[in-house]
């Protein structure tokens, strides 16, 4: 099966392709202007060296004896011209002579106008070799071949080594260039995927950099120092907002244990309960992206102390899967997403199996769980913040639609994927792949 040409991803492959594009554009181009402004030329110097050719040889014929004219012109000339004589009458060449042969013949006698009165034919044997006869005064024929003036090969032949050579620099320069524009932009894209989480990249542009890569280092930095300032103002409002916010609920919790009214005390501790579940989630999905070094961990042991956490929690989750399994992580992160994933099963469906499964460079982790699951047009919106399904997973079975929601950025920040389907036996399966180096 072919394969479509497609026209390159990369910069710097379209960089090389124009070029190259261009000089091959350029050859033929060139090529085909000279065959056309110099074929004309060419071919009437050499039909006008044919025909002097002619002329010297029926001089010289005419004036020797008939008896000595063959061993004359085998000694006069040979290849690549050669005249021989003969005194009977020349066969006559059959009248379908090419349109080039007969460009040729016309040639000839311009430059020779009494060529004509001699019964000049010309036929052509092979792409390489001209044929014809010459009628002399006394009826015997000088017949000719020439090999050498009307044949070779094409220019582009002659030209083809250059033409490689040319080529070859031209990729050459061509790879430097897109080199140089494709690094800093290689930079750039691992600046821009750094920008927020850490402390601002620097491009590497250098003193010898083209001044519009070191405007956009300026520029880039400028902006990767606003985004960070932005995050640093959130991250201490949000502070603030739970100190202050915490405060106050504290003191209405103990002003509430003060109400002689037990059912009106019991409603008012559930809604606090409320205000400050509501109030954690928050805090817990815009906590955002504490850093957290890569380690060593057992993931098995993870999954295993999340689960006995659900299991105190009266949830009935089940395991399978190998009882140690090492790769490089960060723990805190990994075990939040898997919690945040299980105890969302427990919650709306009182139970689940996790399953743990290694895979090459992979690791999988999928929480199935027995629950009304999710309508399928809504689980590509599931993992959105503050998304809930009022009919099955509303505020009162105590979620506030983040926890998918945190779980889907604590598997971007370890550089896995998250999945949601819904089972054919009913409820949710939710999978984890993250890498496992």
């Amino acid at each position: 099966m072919s394969r479509r040409l497609r026209w390159p991803d990369g910069l710097g492959g379209r960089i090389r392709l124009v070029l190259l594009a261009a000089l091959l554009l350029q050859f033929v181009g060139g090529e085909l202007i000279f065959r056309h402004f110099e074929a004309a030329r060419i071919q009437r110097e050499r039909a006008e060296r044919v025909a002097g050719r002619l002329t010297v040889a029926e001089r010289l014929l005419v004036r020797i004896a008939p008896d000595r004219r063959a061993e004359l012109a085998a000694d006069l000339w040979r290849d690549p011209f050669v005249v021989r004589w003969q005194a009977a009458a020349a066969a006559d060449e059959d009248g379908s002579s090419s349109a080039s042969v007969e460009d040729v013949r016309q040639l000839m006698l311009d430059r020779r106008p009494g060529l004509a009165e001699n019964g000049l034919r010309l036929s052509r044997a092979d792409s390489r070799v001209m044929e014809g006869s010459l009628r002399l005064d006394d009826g015997s024929w000088l017949i000719f071949r020439s090999s050498d003036n009307f044949g070779g090969t094409s220019a582009l032949y002659h030209y083809a080594a250059s033409v490689l050579l040319l080529l070859a620099c031209a990729a050459l320069v061509a790879s430097l260039l897109a080199r140089m524009i494709n690094r800093p932009l290689r930079l750039l894209v691992q600046a821009a995927d750094a920008a927020g989480r850490e402390e601002p990249l620097p491009l590497g542009a250098t003193a010898s950099s083209p001044v519009e890569v070191r405007q956009v280092e300026i520029a880039f930095h400028a902006m990767q120092a606003r985004l960070l300032e932005l995050v640093r103002e959130r991250v201490h409002s949000l502070a603030a907002v739970s100190h202050d916010l915490r405060t106050p609920l504290s003191r209405l919790r103990l002003q509430a244990s003060m109400i002689d009214d037990d059912e009106a005390r019991t409603a008012i501790e559930h809604s606090l309960d409320e205000m400050e579940a509501f109030i954690a989630s928050i805090l817990d999905y815009l906590r955002g992206d504490e850093p957290e070094p890569d380690q060593l961990a057992d993931v098995a042991s993870i999954v295993a102390t999340v689960i006995d956490d659900a299991h105190d929690l009266g949830g009935e989750v089940d395991f399978a899967g190998p009882r140690k399994l090492e790769a490089v992580t960060q723990p805190l992160k990994l075990k939040r997403a898997i919690a945040n994933v299980v105890n969302n099963a427990v919650r709306h469906a009182g139970g689940a199996r996790v399953t743990l499964a290694k895979a090459g460079d992979k690791l999988t982790i999928t929480v199935d769980d027995e629950g009304p699951g999710i309508p399928a047009e809504m689980l590509n919106a599931a993992t959105e913040p503050f998304f809930r399904i009022e009919t099955s997973r509303n505020r009162g079975t105590g979620g506030v639609g983040l926890g998918l929601a945190i779980t889907r950025r604590l598997v971007d920040q370890l550089g896995g994927t998250l999945s949601l389907s819904n089972r054919e036996a009913g409820g949710l399966s939710v999978t984890l792949r993250l890498p496992n180096a």
